[in-house]
């Protein structure tokens, strides 16, 4: 059986399509979104990850391929529909890995020339992987038992949602983990440890995922996951364990939908000029904001709604207002946090909304 490298090429080609899509949406991995100039400094988190038990995998004898193809998967959340407990379950420990990752941010992260001095250790890696920290790298050590905590949740227990100025963590050192245990996994395919380490990619990828509130957090977490379930297939095909091999072929044939569908809810509300604000597309994103069940499309929508306020006609204008009013009462903290800053918009801070692209 041959490694799905189809299923990989398709899910690296649609990366140019959600770039575009995304345009202003947080692009870069690396770089803070915008931000208030008076953003507190944060307080380095000095204790260690507590200790965490990782539960075997689940048995499936023949697990189920999700069709996303079909009708039905118009319904579906824009997540994995195979339990990703047949690959990786996440670990138990009690801790919001969230509070020490945080501490890598741009700008205002505690230890953020630390991460920067990491990056710069980086090597390319082997079979198209991409950059890697090196296998002993300390900072990729101190991550692991991190990665075996039960949560990950930066918002609000870190930060507050501010629309187009939420903070994000630090995507780009996010991308490095999870490429690193999966290189170290491929440089040393018949360890017992090369398993774990792709599970632990796998692991890294379900907390990024956690949030839901951006969504170029959760692009990374879907990216790591996939990382993590090619090499796991090669790995298993390498030790002859073909129900292994069925699985992370399942879970990989996945990614690539899940990520053709974020390029398309994303261009139906795009952030270019006046001329793409249309009556369909601000109604459309009203009711993304009031009703979608995966926030992260919803808070898009609202920061379309925002601009809206200053780029659309005269009863555009009005709809959005009267739409981010009542999404400022939302009970969800996430929500009215993102609809506030819509509302307190000013056409000076347009400039930072551009197409140009980090």
């Amino acid at each position: 059986m041959n490694r799905p490298r189809t299923l990989v090429l398709a899910a690296l080609a649609v990366v140019a399509v959600l770039a575009a899509a995304l345009g202003i949406r947080w692009t870069a991995l690396g770089r803070p979104s915008p931000a208030p100039p008076a953003r507190p400094a944060l307080a380095r988190l000095t204790t260690p990850a507590p200790p965490a038990r990782i539960p075997l995998p689940i048995h499936i004898d023949v697990p189920k391929v999700p069709c996303w193809a079909c009708p039905d998967s118009e319904k579906w959340p824009i997540r994995f529909q195979t339990d990703l407990d047949v690959l990786a379950p996440l670990g138990d420990g009690p801790a919001n890995s969230a509070l020490w990752f945080k501490d890598f941010a741009r700008p205002q992260g505690a230890r953020l020339e630390e991460a920067e001095a990491a990056m710069k250790r980086r090597l390319e890696g082997p079979d198209g992987i991409g950059l890697i920290l090196p296998p002993d790298d300390p900072l990729l050590k101190e991550a692991e038992p991190w990665a075996d905590q039960a949560t990950m949740r930066f918002y609000p227990d870190v930060w507050a949602t501010a629309g187009g100025a939420t903070p994000l963590p630090n995507l780009q050192v996010a991308l490095s983990f999870a490429r690193s245990w999966v290189a170290r996994a491929a440089s040393n395919a018949d360890s017992p440890a090369a398993l774990e380490d792709c599970r632990r990619a796998i692991r890294w990828g379900r907390l990024l995922r956690q949030d839901d509130a951006t969504v170029i957090q959760d692009l990374v977490g879907l990216t790591s996951i996939r990382k993590g379930a090619d090499q796991l297939y090669v790995l298993a095909a390498r030790r002859g364990d073909q129900p292994l091999m069925l699985a992370a072929a399942i879970v990989l044939g996945e990614a690539a939908p899940q990520r053709l569908r974020t390029a398309e809810l994303l261009t139906r509300t795009p952030i270019d000029d006046k001329s793409a604000i249309t009556d369909s597309r601000v109604d459309y994103a009203i009711q993304a904001a009031k009703s979608s069940g995966e926030r992260r499309f919803g808070n898009e929508a609202i920061v379309v709604l925002g601009l809206t306020r200053f780029t659309g006609t005269p009863a555009q204008r009005e709809k959005a207002e009267k739409a981010l009013g009542e999404l400022k009462s939302s009970s969800d903290a996430l929500v009215a946090g993102n609809a506030r800053w819509a509302l307190e918009l000013r056409r000076e801070d347009l400039a930072q909304f551009t197409m140009s692209g980090p």
